[in-house]
């Protein structure tokens, strides 16, 4: 099947192969230069690992920090070093950090004991950590000596960019979401940090599709941004969608279910920019014409209480369970029948995309974007922007075939398993590294 339409990473290879872009997956193995009589030879190739400093807000459970880690765990260790340094102490049940630890890759964090004694988000706590975070780094340059600068999420930033200022090394960002959501989690400067400040930048890594046409709108070429071509283990994903019966199971006795339950799955923070609260109204009305449906929502944040007293209001408690995070989701979608997307701004994330892997139908929010792969792929069922009546009405159409959605899953298989591997993204990234490590 043709995807060089549907598929926008797939779409952008080209764009950037046109202009002539240095930025993979479309490097050359080796490159040449003319020496001062004109004859090219070729570079010598340098075999010693990139060494790799990493800034980034907080250790955390969620997008961000999750594909951090599987760049430090999955890139060769004979290619690329890894250290990383958070801009704040880890604050969560996470399992991220004491990972990061036995590879030998966390360094010093800000202490919880010195911002303790200030007050939280005043001016003298942001400093704190600013301050501890700059002596952390100070030491990693002489013991690390670090060839690349990679910056993940918003305020590692303001570090990160005077560096490169100061240092003249080759600095690569993450970028970690919409601009929408930037300007909703109240952090609007970092857009126009971009527009400002990309001639600092030496590429721009992006996972979504939309993220590209945003960066275009502040300036951005092509020539710096580098969309990754895959962002799932779909090895690790394989190997529990075999196992789905036995996960079917076990979760349903989990949390006390009948054994022929429906789950509708939710994943992501309790935030208001994740639509949590649109399928627990949905829950309401389906719960009368399914009795056996109930509503799994899999992560933790500030909006825990609201939905909680919300569900009690509606009397639909008893078929809600809040789970809290959860350091392995995939058993979850391994026993969940249909995946709710309900997120206002993102047509898609990291959580959405394991939903497809695992071949669950999806029932996604429209938010406008031209890449939306609902509409190209054929997974699940695409409903208006925030709409609780197009949402209950999409999960009932769903729970009414004979299958339950599983042929329209099965389609979210395919595409994941032909586009998504996220061996292909580590190769782009390494090759990012590499060609800007030696001055390519």
């Amino acid at each position: 099947m043709d995807l060089s339409n549907k598929f926008p990473y797939q779409a952008n290879k080209h764009a950037l192969k046109n202009e002539g872009s240095n930025l993979v997956p479309y490097f050359n193995e080796t490159s040449s230069e003319a020496d001062g009589d004109g004859k090219v030879n070729k570079k010598i190739k340098d075999d010693t690992p990139v060494r790799v400093l990493h800034l980034i807000d907080r250790i955390t459970g969620y997008g961000t920090t999750r594909l951090l880690w599987d760049i430090v765990r999955l890139t060769p260790p004979d290619k690329v070093k890894h250290l990383v340094i958070s801009f704040s102490p880890d604050k969560g049940k996470w399992i991220t950090a004491d990972l990061l630890r036995e590879k030998g890759a966390y360094g010093q964090v800000p202490k919880r004991r010195i911002l303790k004694l200030l007050d939280r988000w005043s001016l003298t706590w942001f400093l704190g950590r600013y301050i501890s975070t700059i002596w952390h780094v100070c030491k990693a340059l002489i013991w690390f000596r670090p060839d690349i600068i990679n910056v993940h999420t918003t305020y590692a930033l303001t570090i990160g960019v005077p560096l490169k200022v100061l240092l003249r090394r080759p600095m690569v960002h993450l970028v970690p979401s919409l601009f929408s959501q930037m300007v909703d989690e109240g952090k609007p400067w970092v857009p126009r940090l971009y527009a400002r400040f990309h001639g600092l930048f030496d590429c721009f890594f992006t996972a979504a599709s939309r993220c590209q046409d945003e960066l275009h709108a502040v300036g951005i070429p092509n020539s710096k941004i580098a969309p990754l071509r895959g962002i799932l283990d779909l090895e690790e994903i394989n190997k529990i969608r075999h196992k789905r019966e036995q996960f079917h199971k076990t979760i349903r006795e989990n949390y006390h279910l009948p054994s022929d339950a429906f789950i509708a799955l939710s994943v992501g923070r309790l935030d208001s920019s994740k639509g949590h609260i649109y399928a627990l109204e949905a829950l309401s009305s389906l719960v009368q014409q399914f009795p056996k449906l109930y509503w799994l929502l899999v992560g933790d944040g500030k909006q825990r209480a609201e939905l909680e007293n919300r569900a009690k209001d509606l009397g639909t408690y008893t078929h809600m369970h809040l789970v809290g995070y959860q350091d392995d989701l995939l058993p979850y979608y391994a026993a969940a029948t249909m995946f709710l997307r309900t997120m206002i701004f993102e047509e898609t994330n990291l959580s959405t995309y394991k939903a497809m892997a695992m071949g669950l139908p999806i029932i996604g929010f429209d938010t406008g974007c031209e890449t939306e792969l609902l509409k190209t792929v054929g997974h699940g069922i695409l409903v208006p922007n925030k709409s609780v009546a197009g949402l209950s009405a999409a999960v009932a159409q769903i729970l009414t075939l004979p299958d339950h959605g599983r042929e329209l899953g099965g389609r979210g298989i395919e595409f994941c398993q032909a586009n998504l591997d996220i061996r292909l993204g580590i190769e782009d990234i390494t090759a990012v590294y590499k060609k800007l490590r030696d001055g390519g």
